[in-house]
């Protein structure tokens, strides 16, 4: 067990606890050390999103220990821990944090984690905050165990966004839609990004990238660079995915792609081999990753989000390996193919 709730409350005769939301994994392979970043959604909170960061041991991998989840008696219902890390606190005006998402700098240790803020809430201009995907830098010497030392991140940093959640995009099943970063570090560039989509040129989306200098969050951009082809620029562009830096430190970056704004035709394309430093948007383009289309309005589903809420990738050597939710059988399946990169 690797995380548990660290809010409880008793309502009359029965207690409620905190749940523990879009838990995502990233590995310090040097220190034989796992972190995953989640959101805890609590009472005492408003239920407003409490981002944390939990810490495994792997040096034993049989028997892995992990805070704040323990082993042993705490592996028990209704047990509660304080978090290992609080890397965002609940929002005073109670808007809400979602969507986090951890990469280690195999370098260093140092872990970045990033998560959207005012997600949903904004729809309801919650204490006039602003939505934002932030950028959060914990340095290796923080993450001691048992416990942390430190009390937070070191550093911050913040992009508004122009959030895509009150979209009803074709065939997706699910509202409101969501702009969660997926960030990835590359040392030969010195760099940690963040790719979301975002409705600031287009209200059908585009897929943005924003890269910080490791360690200060300094901003390279001065504004987010739109990083996906002029092909169907009018089309949808929604849920990339980003995990880490080729060998020549470049940044590899898949999404869901359609060639017009009315149609729930639906392809999976690349923008490859992105320099995390570029200024400018790419021209050309996009890979495509797909070998036909899904038709989603076709497509049977007992679930919500039938898409999925994300997608992923992961490149080793010059293989880019991607991941996502396809209907071409008719319904939502996992799928997965690759493509040759630099």
């Amino acid at each position: 067990m690797v995380a548990i709730s660290s809010d409880c409350q008793i309502f009359y005769f029965f207690s409620f606890c905190s749940f523990l939301d879009k838990d995502f994994l990233s590995i310090y392979p040097g220190r034989g050390r796992l972190y995953m970043s989640y959101t805890e959604f609590g009472p005492s909170t408003g239920f407003s999103g409490v981002v944390e960061l939990a810490a495994c041991d792997l040096s034993t991998p049989m028997n892995p220990r992990c805070q704040n989840g323990g082993s042993g008696s705490i592996n028990v219902p209704g047990a509660m821990a304080a978090p290992y890390f609080v890397v965002a606190p609940a929002d005073q005006n109670f808007c809400e944090n979602e969507g986090a998402y951890p990469a280690v700098d195999t370098n260093t240790g140092d872990v970045y984690v990033a998560y959207e803020h005012d997600w949903f809430t904004s729809l309801f201009n919650c204490g006039g905050e602003t939505a934002q995907n932030v950028m959060t830098y914990i340095p290796a010497g923080c993450l001691t165990l048992p416990f942390a030392s430190c009390g937070g991140p070191k550093a911050s940093n913040a992009v508004n966004i122009v959030s895509m959640e009150a979209a009803f995009i074709p065939g997706y099943n699910r509202f409101p839609m969501n702009d969660f970063p997926r960030i990835a570090v590359s040392n030969p560039a010195g760099t940690v990004s963040m790719v979301w989509n975002d409705a600031r040129q287009r209200p059908t989306g585009d897929i943005f990238l924003q890269s910080f200098n490791l360690g200060t969050l300094a901003p390279v951009q001065s504004a987010p660079v739109r990083i996906n082809g002029t092909k169907s620029a009018g089309g949808w562009k929604f849920l990339p995915a980003v995990r880490n830096a080729s060998g020549r430190g470049n940044l590899n970056v898949s999404f869901y792609s359609r060639d017009i704004a009315n149609t729930a035709l639906t392809n999976v394309n690349a923008a490859l081999d992105i320099n995390p430093r570029i200024a400018n948007s790419p021209k050309g383009s996009d890979s495509g990753i797909t070998t036909g289309p899904t038709d989603w309005n076709a497509v049977s589903s007992i679930i919500i989000p039938n898409f999925g809420d994300y997608t992923d990738n992961y490149i080793t050597g010059s293989t880019l390996y991607v991941a996502w939710s396809d209907g071409r059988p008719g319904i939502p399946q996992p799928f997965e193919d690759s493509v040759g990169v630099r």
